[in-house]
């Protein structure tokens, strides 16, 4: 244990924590933080709002009580809106004063745009308009406003979108067919796919609330992460054994049974490592993203979810289960180049060349780690999810196995 000990701290040491605090900060200010503020936008429609108002006022589901009960919200948003039609002079004119008017407005004329005078469309176009979210164009270029959208209509934009949403793939009150019904029609799947679809459809798991604007940034964010895991694992655990070599450290260990031993040692010291420096980076990272996002708000959510767009996964486990397994994808990816590194390293004499040899791992590595991350457990993603799982018990298995081989062949290596 004080061999270990020893090697820990000639790994942990003052110059190389310094420089993964500086790496970390870079990586988090170039990519880390842009997931965070693109998801914090709201998500398309402002899902993310409601998904949190559902969950705080109804559970981690959507029973069609609940739903019921939710639909008197639309009432809320309008009273809302009612001052700012108010105070519009332009609706004033147009006699439009509230939500309910505005909507039987654009109704009315956008059946009829095709058979509208100039005039009409000049109206109905400024209409759009003062609530700013139609583009400008070349015609109308002069009605362009300097209103921005309320945020109660963006609001009630967002609750028509749920509301549809619902009513389509859980009471089937559409024009269109349930999502889950379209994908297993017109999507080539195979005997174990179709099935897992229709127990989602059947056991009502689809009631859940868990938006695909959330998942989506999550594996996102996760991918980036696990990148800047194995980076850094690289760079803390990777010049212990070459160190040694440079300096000559490792004659003096060959010229006697104890001291070939301490390659071994050295071994164990870079695994801990790998997983001490993931840990670290998991706990901070993740933390900031939820803490930052509110993701933790869908804690005990389920991930398969009628607000899911079509997404639907092979696990029927919780927001939190999702997370713990994608961590466990970065500990396997950490472990495991922290060996394959410690290999590396072996036969490496200077820094320069191991950083040659590294390099190719750590492609490898964030290769692997994309391809298992992306569209994490996701059925359409064309059924690997054993496959992947697969793929990273081997790359793990062949860094502990190859390590392995050659600490054991170092207590046999002659002295040249």
């Amino acid at each position: 244990m004080r061999i270990i000990i020893g090697e820990l701290k000639k790994i942990w040491n003052i110059k190389i924590i310094g420089i993964i605090i500086v790496l970390c900060a870079i990586y988090f200010s170039l990519y880390l933080i842009d997931d965070i503020r693109w998801y914090r936008s709201g998500g398309p429609w402002g899902n993310i709002y409601f998904a949190h108002h559902l969950t705080e006022n109804y559970g981690t589901s959507l029973s069609l009580e609940d739903f019921e009960d939710f639909l008197n919200y639309r009432y809320v948003i309008v009273a809302q809106l009612e001052p700012f039609f108010l105070e519009n002079a332009f609706f004033a004119e147009m006699g439009i004063r509230g939500y309910d008017d505005l909507f039987e407005f654009r109704q009315y004329y956008g059946l009829r745009y095709e058979h509208l005078s100039d005039e009409e469309q000049r109206l109905f176009h400024a209409a759009s308009l003062e609530l700013g979210y139609i583009v400008r164009t070349e015609r109308y270029g002069d009605l362009v406003s300097e209103n921005e959208t309320p945020e109660a209509y963006n609001r009630m934009r967002a609750f028509s979108n749920i509301v549809g949403l619902y009513e389509t793939n859980i009471i089937g009150e559409a024009d269109w067919p349930p999502f889950i019904n379209s994908f297993m029609e017109h999507h080539p799947l195979t005997e174990s796919e179709y099935r897992r679809l229709a127990q989602i459809r059947d056991s009502g798991e689809l009631t859940n609330i868990m938006t695909q604007h959330t998942l989506w940034h999550t594996r996102r964010y996760a991918r980036n992460l696990a990148a800047l895991v194995v980076f850094v694992t690289l760079v803390l655990v990777s010049s212990l054994v070459t160190f040694d070599r440079a300096s000559k450290v490792n004659w003096l260990q060959y010229s006697c049974k104890q001291g070939r031993r301490i390659f071994s040692k050295q071994l164990l010291a870079v695994l801990v490592s790998a997983v001490g420096v993931t840990t670290i980076l998991v706990a901070v990272f993740a933390g900031i993203f939820a803490v930052t996002t509110g993701v933790h708000g869908f804690w005990h959510n389920g991930i398969n979810s009628f607000l899911g767009g079509g997404s639907f996964h092979w696990l029927s486990i919780t927001y939190w289960q999702y997370w713990l397994l994608m961590v466990g994808v970065m500990y396997m990816l950490s472990i495991g180049a922290a060996a394959l590194a410690f290999v590396l390293s072996r036969f490496s004499n200077n820094m320069i060349r191991l950083i040659f040899k590294l390099i190719p791992l750590l492609v490898a590595a964030v290769t692997l780690s994309n391809r298992a991350l992306d569209d994490f457990l996701a059925i359409y993603y064309g059924g690997n999810a054993i496959v992947q799982a697969g793929m990273l018990v081997l790359a793990l298995a062949a860094g502990i196995v190859i390590s392995a081989i050659t600490v054991c062949r170092e207590k046999h290596v002659e002295l040249m």
